[in-house]
């Protein structure tokens, strides 16, 4: 293609209707038909590294377009750090949630893990945030290799701000429990944030280590009122950590002032299958909520071994 005609792409309207005619190729049904057309973009870089450069001088919509456009033609081979990795990570910096939303799906589509380590820690710098479940649905459509991605993530932790701490912690939690022994270091450190330990004890109910049962029940005991959230993450997370202590805990939770506290300790309980003869201090006790809350569940359990014969 000649620069004369990639001048024309200068135009949004003109680049529009060429990525229009582009669906044709890159949607196939013929591999070799795909494999030209990535082969055709690709032996033009230079064009498409130009055009980043001239949408970089237009308005976030321009720019969010341009973006979007890299990644679905997916202009760069997969794990390539070159210019129009670069062009998206200065995108990402954008106001605009559209611009920085299509220069981060871009550099997933790329592949590279550097790329995508880099954008994080320039964004936390920046104090720019991206929601959070953007970041993690972001984080797991990841093209090039997820489980190395996820071990950089980790070793680059303390570079990120808190917003995108949990985010990640949640890529982790679904995309595998390969960092299980590595992420008990930062549930251990009490100085964490709260969203952050939330996060982590989430991570810890899906992926259960017995070992790390203490840890997890510290937090159900923490004093300070304005962390309920982390011990009502607790009460849930100790539902996959049967043991005498966790019952007694977990009692002793249903007497909690917080509603979700209360909720959470009657789930676990009732997904320990513990019997009823031990739980009669409460279901004969005074308190009646925490007396409702434990029939629900229990009986709850029931109806599902029921079903389940």
């Amino acid at each position: 293609m000649q620069q004369k005609y990639y001048k024309k792409l200068h135009s949004t309207e003109e680049l529009m209707a060429f990525f229009e005619a582009s669906l044709k190729y890159i949607r196939s049904d013929q591999i070799k038909v795909r494999g030209k057309f990535q082969q055709f973009l690709r032996e033009n870089k230079r064009f498409w590294v130009s055009l980043g450069h001239v949408y970089g001088k237009k308005g976030s919509i321009s720019k969010a377009y341009f973006a979007f456009i890299c990644e679905q033609l997916c202009i760069n081979n997969l794990e390539e750090y070159d210019e129009i990795t670069k062009i998206m990570l200065e995108y990402a910096l954008e106001p605009s949630i559209y611009c920085r939303e299509n220069a981060l799906k871009a550099l997933y589509a790329f592949g590279n893990i550097d790329a995508v380590v880099e954008v994080f820690i320039k964004l936390s710098r920046n104090n720019i945030i991206h929601h959070r479940k953007l970041v993690t649905d972001g984080l797991l459509e990841f093209k090039g290799d997820s489980v190395a991605l996820a071990e950089s993530l980790y070793d680059h932790f303390d570079k990120f701000n808190p917003e995108y701490q949990v985010a990640i912690i949640d890529f982790f939690r679904f995309s595998g429990e390969r960092l299980k022994n590595k992420l008990i270091k930062l549930l251990k450190q009490r100085a964490t944030d709260k969203d952050i330990v939330c996060a982590l004890l989430r991570y810890y109910r899906k992926y259960p280590v017995q070992k790390y049962k203490d840890t997890i029940l510290s937090y159900l005991t923490i004093p300070n009122d304005e962390e309920w959230e982390c011990v009502s993450s607790a009460a849930l997370a100790l539902g996959k950590y049967p043991g005498e202590d966790t019952i007694h805990a977990l009692k002793s939770a249903l007497t909690s002032k917080y509603w979700y506290v209360r909720l959470n300790a009657a789930r676990s309980i009732a997904q320990l299958g513990v019997e009823e003869d031990k739980l009669m201090d409460i279901l004969q006790g005074q308190d009646l909520y925490a007396k409702e809350q434990l029939i629900y569940h229990i009986t709850n359990r029931k109806e599902k071994r029921i079903q389940n014969v």
